[in-house]
């Protein structure tokens, strides 16, 4: 899936993002499409990419860049003894091409929420590498190039923030048996996996720890999500909490945002639990509503209403719900940015 193309997004990238600056958006973040810009090994076609940039610099907003977004070029083997350095390699040809067009950037992500990728590739076959119980080799590996591409960056002098993406997840027993406890304790583990990995190599290699967490982020292990209300629910205040007192790093929520019709209420939720967990001493420097535009289904092409920019076939238009939710949500990182010790 390029949901890039199916947005038309790299078409359409400079209305995008003035439609993005009215609603006071300033930071946004973008997706390098690796599978078309190294599609002959060592070489690199920026042209895909052009309208990205486009945009950006139509509305002098800056840009938080995933270097790998888990996709990667035909016949690339990620699992491959040289995959670590192919990505080193794009990431600081990247960052110089950006670079050179001039567009600020505001941090990189070189691979996009590596617990995810390991378990859909590692484990159940549906992306890249297309494995089978294997997810911790899977992780291992893209652990590897998260700190290759990192120490690539820093060593060609690019010093802008390095930010992980990493699931943020609660997963409450399915009953009350020590086994049932084990279980929902693993999986929760698994999800701070790649983290403990790369601060164990490197802590050098993580700025800001940015955390993916939507409505159905919390469930029943084996069973359904459970959401605000149920007596296992913890509010995404207390979560952001458990995580800062773990790592003892800058926060940001790199991924958040529900479709439609609730899309409204759960960015006002957003706005309320950083405003209670800031009270409570815990700064987030930074939310991205994502997906920001109304994007087609992976598993079976469905429009999926989300975000503040809605589509109906080529036309764009604002949810006003949503906007005006934005706006709450962005005085608000503000609020946190001055106030951070």
């Amino acid at each position: 899936m390029d949901s890039i193309a199916t947005s038309q997004h790299d078409q359409q990238a400079v209305a995008d993002y003035r439609m993005l600056r009215s609603i006071g958006i300033r930071t946004v973040r973008e997706a390098l499409r690796w599978h078309l810009i190294e599609q002959v090994p060592g070489h690199y076609d920026w042209s895909s990419a052009e309208g990205q940039i486009a945009g950006a610099r139509a509305s002098s907003a800056e840009v938080i860049w995933d270097i790998c977004h888990w996709g990667v070029p035909d016949g690339m083997d990620v699992m491959a003894a040289d995959w670590p350095q192919r990505l080193a390699d794009f990431a600081v040809a990247a960052a110089r091409w950006i670079r050179g067009t001039g567009v600020r950037v505001a941090g990189w992500i070189p691979v996009n929420e590596i617990s995810f990728w390991a378990w859909a590739g590692g484990e159940k076959g549906h992306f890249e590498p297309h494995l089978e119980e294997q997810g911790y080799l899977v992780k291992r590996q893209l652990v590897r190039g998260h700190l290759a591409a990192t120490r690539a960056l820093r060593d060609a002098g690019f010093s802008e923030a390095i930010m992980l993406a990493e699931p943020l997840i609660r997963v409450v027993p399915c009953d009350e048996t020590p086994e049932a406890a084990q279980r929902a304790h693993t999986l929760m583990e698994a999800s701070f996996e790649a983290i403990e990995m790369i601060l164990r190599e490197d802590r050098a290699a993580v700025d800001v720890l940015g955390l993916n967490h939507y409505p159905h982020n919390q469930w029943i292990e084996g069973a359904e999500q459970i959401l605000e209300g149920h007596p296992g629910y913890r509010p995404l205040r207390h979560l952001l909490s458990d995580v800062e007192a773990r790592f003892g790093l800058p926060l940001a929520l790199t991924e958040t945002g529900a479709e439609e019709p609730h899309g409204g209420a759960w960015l006002n939720y957003v706005q309320e639990e950083i405003a209670a967990a800031g009270r409570e001493g815990i700064v987030v420097h930074g939310a991205c509503i994502y997906p920001v535009m109304d994007y087609s289904g992976w598993d079976n092409e469905r429009h999926c209403p989300c975000g503040p920019i809605g589509r109906a076939g080529e036309e764009r238009f604002l949810r006003l719900g949503q906007a005006a939710a934005v706006r709450r949500l962005s005085e608000r990182m503000v609020t946190a940015r001055l106030s951070a010790p």
